[in-house]
């Protein structure tokens, strides 16, 4: 990072922090808050087995297992981190699968600190995070992973950069949030580390280690988020899918995201930097939760809309490692949206249990994936939520139905041997998920 880069992260951290100076006259005893929560998917797809991949497979794994830990020194300094293990886990999302670490590691006990950050609440309109946390862009990024709508988020809201969760929705820097109006009106205003250096990935069809270009030169990444509570302000740094009516919400929520020079436009596929001409990163956000309790019931409907940008470098840049981890791919250029709709029956199964079915629908379209330029994808399914502890402990069934507009391989499909080309593709897949959810907290 350069000096530049470090004056502005300072400057930001210290001007804030100067607004806190007074509460540290209410000091208090610390204190720590532990949570343990965990997430078995299973997942059923009618492809991925047999010569020529067309039989059904289905798939058990950890979607997340998480230990975390607030301290708090007083009411306004304290600190958090989050563990994320990844013991057997294989899947890939929506374009196929790979290999389970399981079944090749004797030792396969991943455990990586997916979020640690300081924390500073000054105030209901000035709060802090510095260090590794979420990128503010979009609602669905913050909605809280253990709490969404549907089985999941969206496997198509994540923004710019790389193929990990700790770049494409977290990031090292620093995020200022705070309230007005009641907490109506909040905001959200980050600068992080961004595009740094150069990326290596495995390409999905030849299996082959590929680089990124070199970034053009180090610069901060800028986030912004606003939204307006027209009914109940949402609590929190972050977002629910449903609050199980107990609230009364219509949120409606926008962001942009900027870094500039963030990849060289003209670039070889053999990696050759062309000239200095650069594009810069440019994404675009709006979103929305209306959720209504009744006597008959709460009805729930979310939407979500991004635009990532790169002024199109995918035509001009064909190294693979850029179009793989920064201009392209999943998290690169594309733009779509996604709506859910849900209803929370009001009778109750025992003391607490409530049954909470939901449809959902997505459509993107992706600058260049997985070899193809111009490519499309809609997913429709239908799901039932039952909460047996509410969020503690919860039970999700979904069916899926993805299709591609263009025919196309998908991760872990057989290639030809010379061009490395997917032998195996498709224009569409069923799955069928189930999710069982367990946390303490």
């Amino acid at each position: 990072m350069t000096t530049r880069r470090i004056r502005a992260l300072i400057g930001a951290v210290s001007a804030v922090a100067l607004v806190g100076t007074a509460a540290l006259a209410h000091a208090q005893e610390p204190t720590f808050k532990f949570e343990v929560k965990g997430q078995v998917f299973s997942e059923t797809t009618d492809f991925g087995t047999g010569q020529d991949r067309q039989g059904s497979r289905t798939d058990i794994h950890f979607q997340r297992m998480r230990l975390t830990v607030t301290g708090m020194f007083n009411d306004v300094w304290g600190f958090k981190f989050q563990t994320c293990g990844n013991c057997g886990t294989s899947k890939q999302g929506a374009l196929g699968y790979g290999l389970t670490a399981q079944d090749v590691d004797w030792n396969d006990r991943d455990i990586r600190i997916i979020d640690g950050y300081a924390i500073a609440n000054f105030s209901e309109k000035a709060n802090l995070k510095i260090g590794l946390t979420k990128i503010p862009l979009t609602r669905a990024n913050l909605d809280d992973c253990f709490a969404p709508l549907s089985q999941d988020r969206s496997f198509f809201v994540y923004s710019a950069y790389g193929t990990s969760p700790a770049k494409f929705s977290r990031d090292f820097g620093v995020v200022a949030w705070g309230g007005f109006q009641d907490d109506k009106l909040r905001y959200f205003a980050g600068a992080f580390q961004g595009r740094e250096g150069i990326t290596a990935t495995v390409h999905p069809f030849s299996g082959a280690t590929v680089k990124s270009s070199i970034e053009p030169q180090s610069s901060l990444e800028y986030v912004g988020r606003v939204h307006y509570a027209f009914l109940d302000a949402e609590p929190g740094a972050g977002y629910s899918g449903s609050y199980l009516g107990e609230l009364k919400v219509f949120t409606i929520g926008g962001g942009m995201a900027y870094e500039p020079n963030a990849v060289y436009r003209n670039v070889t596929a053999a990696g050759v930097v062309q000239d200095n001409a650069t594009v810069n990163y440019t994404a675009y956000a709006a979103d929305m939760l209306f959720e209504y309790p009744t006597k008959s019931g709460t009805v729930t409907a979310t939407a979500q809309y991004l635009k990532v940008d790169f002024d199109d470098a995918y035509k001009t840049n064909f190294n693979a490692g850029d179009r793989l981890v920064n201009i392209a791919g999943l998290n690169g250029q594309k733009n779509g949206y996604y709506a859910k709709a849900a209803y929370l029956f009001p009778g109750k199964i025992g003391a607490e249990g409530m049954m909470q079915p939901y449809v959902l629908y997505e459509d993107w379209k992706f600058a260049h994936l997985l070899g193809i330029n111009e490519q499309r994808i809609t997913q429709a399914g239908v799901g039932l939520n039952y909460y047996i502890h509410k969020q503690n402990v919860r039970l999700t069934l979904e069916y899926l139905k993805t299709n591609f507009d263009k025919e196309t391989g998908f991760v872990g499909a057989r290639v030809d041997p010379n061009t490395f080309a997917p032998l195996d593709k498709l224009t569409s897949y069923n799955s069928f998920r189930i999710m069982m959810q367990v946390g303490v907290f």
